[in-house]
């Protein structure tokens, strides 16, 4: 029954179009969702197989509350990102998100978390410019000077952050942080705007954006001695 409906389907010209945009739609769903995570695979590890010390932890920016507190999935990347820290497995803390307005500052919402968590001030480098996923990555090679960095986000957004990073030639590797806590409703609703956010990484990869950048800042490299 089924394969006579395609056919029949098949067989009208608005069906034939509606079954190539159809079959188009669905390679692309699965190259888009399979491509990333396989491209990224090799640069991935989890807090307990990280095997690089001494780097700084890129932590992307994600959502905060009315009360300009993080939301619940900020706070699982800087819990990860926390945890690599009081390991010794990373040095200092990028915190680069939104700042669209005085009252929505991702940065800032990241630096009193951790400094609550008793991270001391100086290892703390707040980036006020990264809106989108690259501009943080582009903001972190040329207004910090990092060419080697340990990345966390959560686990959805991972393999387009480290695609991106390569693209620009940043060694970085990834440390996703989990989302499973969350509601199905929530988790669900991260995927289409992945989906697009994923087409618009190619699309920076192919065409760079201009990134809004500036003269390079001092970071706890310039500072720190390794122990």
């Amino acid at each position: 029954m089924h394969a006579r409906l395609l056919k029949k389907l098949a067989g009208a010209p608005w069906g034939r179009i509606s079954l190539l945009v159809g079959l188009f739609l669905m390679g692309d769903l699965l190259w888009t969702f399979g491509r990333f995570p396989s491209y990224a695979r090799p640069w991935v590890r989890t807090k307990d197989r990280l095997e690089t010390q001494g780097l700084p932890v890129l932590i992307l920016g994600a959502g905060v509350l009315s009360d300009r507190e993080p939301t619940q999935v900020l706070l699982g990347r800087l819990q990860t990102a926390l945890d690599l820290y009081r390991t010794g497995q990373v040095r200092w803390f990028l915190v680069s998100g939104d700042n669209r307005s005085p009252y929505y500052n991702e940065p800032l919402a990241m630096k009193r978390w951790l400094l609550k968590q008793g991270v001391p001030t100086e290892r703390i480098v707040a980036d006020y410019g990264g809106r989108r996923t690259y501009d943080s990555l582009r903001r972190a090679q040329v207004v910090f000077g990092l060419r080697r960095m340990v990345i966390v986000t959560s686990d959805f957004h991972l393999p387009r952050a480290l695609f991106s990073a390569q693209q620009l030639g940043i060694q970085a590797w990834g440390v996703p942080a989990p989302v499973e806590h969350l509601a199905w409703y929530r988790k669900l609703g991260f995927w289409p705007r992945e989906y697009v956010a994923r087409h618009l990484a190619l699309l920076d990869a192919w065409f760079p954006p201009s990134t809004l950048l500036g003269p390079r800042e001092p970071t706890p490299d310039d500072w720190l001695t390794l122990p």
